[in-house]
């Protein structure tokens, strides 16, 4: 009998997210449109792995490749897209995801797999699912009572710790990375 995993099980999602980050870095790395739209879209690769980094870093031994991300999406958030410096970040942060695609990642899965019954892998999935989907209407702790609603998960300076702290209130937005 083929027994199939439901769409909410912990490891479906982080290997779903695996393949929208590999997507985001072909994407990016193909390096077509106006530098705007690659800063765009390299936000967008921003959001994206913060929201993965939130799910994941619990089930990962060590800092490893999610804790250079966190480094390389600080300095790249600051970077406009016509700056020398901006390329060069972005194409660190693309090897850094895609070593942790290849090599962190897989492990992670691997390990909530055996360590958790599918009952609790299918309980954790829908946490963090309805956790991402709460995060898009809720401020950020620290700025609600300064930033417009619309405007608190906006890319620019701060935006890593502002996902963050969006999908992680606990944390504040911040980490202990960087």
């Amino acid at each position: 009998m083929n027994h199939r995993q439901p769409a909410t099980d912990l490891t479906t999602v982080l290997d779903g997210d695996h393949r929208e980050l590999e997507r985001l870095c072909t994407e990016l790395e193909l390096g077509q449109g106006s530098p705007e739209n690659r800063k765009d879209l390299a936000d967008h690769l921003i959001g994206a792995l913060v929201r993965h980094t939130v799910a994941e870093e619990p089930y990962l031994d060590g800092a490893g490749d999610l804790a250079e991300a966190d480094g390389l999406m600080r300095q790249l958030e600051g970077a406009g897209p016509q700056e020398t410096r901006f390329e060069r970040l972005l194409g660190g942060l693309i090897r850094t995801v895609r070593r942790h695609v290849r090599d962190e990642g897989p492990e992670a899965v691997a390990r909530i797999r055996r360590d958790w019954s599918p009952d609790r892998r299918g309980e954790l999935g829908r946490e963090l699912v309805e956790a991402r989907e709460a995060a898009a209407t809720l401020p950020h702790p620290g700025l609600a009572d300064r930033m417009p609603q619309a405007d608190q998960l906006r890319p620019g300076p701060g935006f890593v710790d502002r996902v963050r702290g969006a999908l992680d209130p606990a944390s504040g937005g911040t980490t202990t990375a960087g």
